[in-house]
This record gives structure tokens, sequence and C-alpha cells, in this order.
């Protein structure tokens, strides 16, 4: 029982790391105010023009959630304001397991038009007393 409640528990902590942004109607970073949009299971952040009216796209992310309503994937985009697109940026994959939970990191390969740049793994483990403990490396 202890163990599905850490499990239930790691995997609610890691989808709130990955779904932060969805929480916050408005922040406000030095002079720079970013809004938050939700629809479904995308997000998008813009940034409030200086005339206090207009919005500017910033990023985008989609989510992907499993039968049990949980995050395992965060897919990223940036705006290209001179191509007027969304670009692709990075993907975070989470892999739940019986005793550990794989986050899967990566970044868009424009040349290959894939997530395959930069990649990184972090395994969260549990030991015999339900300590998390995290394993980070870089993939090739």
């Amino acid at each position: 029982m202890k163990k599905s409640v850490f499990k239930s528990g790691l995997v609610a902590a890691i989808a709130v790391v990955m779904m932060s942004c969805t929480t916050t109607a408005n922040a406000q970073t030095g002079n720079t105010k970013y809004i938050y949009g939700q629809d479904g299971t995308n997000t998008t952040v813009y940034t409030l023009n200086e005339d206090g009216k207009t919005l500017t796209r910033k990023l985008k992310y989609e989510y992907k959630h499993d039968e049990n309503g949980q995050v395992i994937e965060k897919k990223a985009y940036r705006w290209d304001a001179y191509r007027e697109l969304w670009k692709p940026a990075y993907l975070l994959t989470v892999t739940p397991g019986v005793y550990e939970t794989k986050l899967n990191y990566a970044e868009w390969n424009v040349k290959e038009s894939a997530f395959n740049n930069n990649k990184q793994q972090s395994i969260y483990r549990e030991d015999n007393n339900i300590n998390l403990l995290a394993d980070t490396q870089n993939k090739k």
C-alpha cells in the first residue's frame, strides 16, 4: 500500500512539474507580463504588449494523458513571428514503472525533423525506505 501511494504521488508530482504553467493565469518577470491560455490539452503562453491590450504568442504546449488521466507527454513549440507558425522545441515523455519512473527529454532537430537533439533521461527510483533517488544521464 505504501509503495502504491508513493508511486501515485511521484507520478502526480511529475505531472504537476510538467503542467505548472497551466495553473497560472498570468505571471510577471521584470516588466514582462505572461498570459496563459488553456484549450483542452493545449496551453499557449503569450506576452502582454506595451499597449496593454494586445498579446504576442511565445510558447505552446501539447499534453498527452494515459488512461488514468496522468500526463505522459509534453511537447513544446516556439512561435516564429517571421514565418507566423509554431516550431517544435522539445519533447518530454514520462514512462511510469513499478519501482521507477523515467523522464526523457529531447530537443527538436531541424535537419532531421525529429526530436533527437540533446537527449537526456532522468530516472526516479524508490529505495527500500521509499526515498526518492534520481539519476540523470545524457543519451547519444
